[in-house]
């Protein structure tokens, strides 16, 4: 990685890193010299300077009645680093303190139905990780249609992960997969969390449902979900579930 990279991801703009380096590589200067090194116009220097200041970054002396800037010990860094580090923690116990709050918001403002869509494996873990924290023990979450998807090695890799999650909440699944299915997912299946049965039919789709949240799963090369919140919704599809399930087979 180029220092200009991972000095731009820990916080310094591209000018003030402009400036930083040719600080290291000439030492004490004034502005001008610093202006024709790095091309930067002289109002944004002086800008930059000042951020780099604040920084712990530079320092200056006055010599002739004409400030000279200096890069301090590249060590001064992880001392930087450490107080993002730290202001980071703060801001975290602020977040948390006013996180009731914040949701007391959402709530009063909300839809009766929430609708969203996750996109990408990334997108996957988030929708279930989401359920996963919402449910306690012996909850129960409903799938219909399980399938392996176009990625079948890394759908199965993700669901494993998932079930052992839900295995330290000690939740229920019940799971109708398709009859393709039947020799996919042997770790869900073999859960003692799991129950399971099959369909002949073959369904495009995945459905999860688990207290008023339904959503739809298309395990495709880069997933997509459809998520809706909502009560009814739920009721309904947890009653087609067990209609289904009663047609299923083991």
């Amino acid at each position: 990685m180029a220092i200009e990279t991972i000095l731009e991801e820990i916080g310094l703009t591209k000018n003030e890193i402009k400036i930083y380096l040719v600080l290291l590589k000439l030492g004490s200067t004034s502005t001008g010299a610093i202006v024709k090194e790095t091309g930067v116009h002289a109002s944004k220097v002086y800008d930059g300077l000042n951020r780099l200041a604040d920084k712990g970054l530079v320092t200056h002396v006055i010599i002739a009645n004409t400030k000279h800037f200096k890069a301090v010990n590249p060590d001064r860094l992880l001392d930087f680093l450490e107080d993002k580090k730290k202001g980071i923690e703060t801001q975290e116990d602020e977040i948390k303190k006013y996180l009731p709050e914040l949701k007391s918001f959402q709530e009063i403002g909300g839809d009766e139905t929430e609708a969203e869509v996750f996109r990408g494996w990334k997108g996957m873990e988030t929708v279930f990780n989401d359920g996963i924290k919402e449910m306690g023990k012996n909850d129960v979450w409903y799938v219909l249609g399980a399938y392996a998807g176009e990625d079948r090695e890394r759908t199965n890799t993700f669901i494993q992960k998932v079930i052992m999650k839900c295995e330290k909440k000690r939740m229920k699944w019940k799971v109708i997969y398709n009859e393709s299915a039947r020799n996919t997912f042997k770790y869900e299946q073999e859960s003692p969390i799991t129950e399971n049965r099959f369909l002949n039919q073959e369904t495009p789709a995945t459905i999860n449902i688990y207290k008023d949240v339904t959503f739809i799963a298309l395990w495709i090369k880069n997933p997509i979900a459809f998520r809706v919140r909502n009560q009814k919704v739920a009721d309904s599809f947890k009653t087609y579930f067990k209609f289904m399930w009663n047609l299923a087979k083991p």
